[in-house]
């Protein structure tokens, strides 16, 4: 990465952000239904670090921006696996809570209109925190205004959820509520093709 602040560095930070947005708003449910007799957030904190929501270019180290933000990164990924696992721990009926947050933070951030698969697809992009751009984890195989497919390469979040003793697979059904969420007012749905291919496609 370059010595300086750039968009590309932004765009992650922003990612960072709303991963941890589904984290807080898990943490606000359960305080709310008192699900499990714990601060989640105290917890989390105190295992991870606290996560910082300043504007970037306040509090990173430009000395170490790569490194500054793949700490950011790792940060936010283990609190999101541990959150998750513990409440699925606790009460595996309880997925179905889950889902809703995260369609609803979808909702909030949703897409409204008539426009082209790519340019979705690129806001969609915009949204999940897939390690860092270096990691090229997804690959994009067919893309045109009426469909984009595209296939998972790696998985680096796996990683994170076998740590804490949880199911990366109900990371990518949570995910999916999400986007199913940011597209709900939109002219698009996504389409499973397999376990690390999905299709976006206009709706009729």
């Amino acid at each position: 990465m370059s010595a300086f602040l750039g968009p590309i560095h932004h765009w992650l930070y922003n990612k960072i952000q709303i991963q941890q947005a589904f984290v807080e708003e898990i943490i606000r449910w359960n305080e709310e239904n008192k699900v499990i007799n714990t601060d989640l957030r105290s917890m989390l904190n105190e295992r991870y670090g606290e996560t910082e929501t300043r504007p970037l270019e306040e509090v990173i180290d430009e000395s170490n921006i790569h490194g500054w933000l793949q700490e950011r990164v790792t940060q936010v990924e283990y609190k999101l696996a541990e959150v998750v696992t513990l409440i699925l721990k606790h009460d595996a009926d309880l997925f179905g809570q889950l889902e809703m947050i995260f369609a609803r933070v979808g909702e909030e951030k949703g897409l409204v209109g008539d426009t082209t698969m790519p340019v979705i697809y690129k806001k969609i992009s915009d949204y999940l925190l897939d390690g860092m751009p270096c990691d090229h984890a997804n690959r994009v195989l067919v893309e045109n205004e009426l469909e984009v497919v595209w296939r998972r390469e790696t998985c680096v979040h796996e990683e994170y959820w076998t740590e804490v003793g949880g199911d990366v697979g109900n990371y990518y059904k949570l995910r999916e509520s999400f986007i199913n969420g940011v597209l709900k007012e939109s002219n698009a749905y996504i389409e499973k093709i397999d376990e690390v291919t999905s299709k976006l496609r206009r709706k009729n």
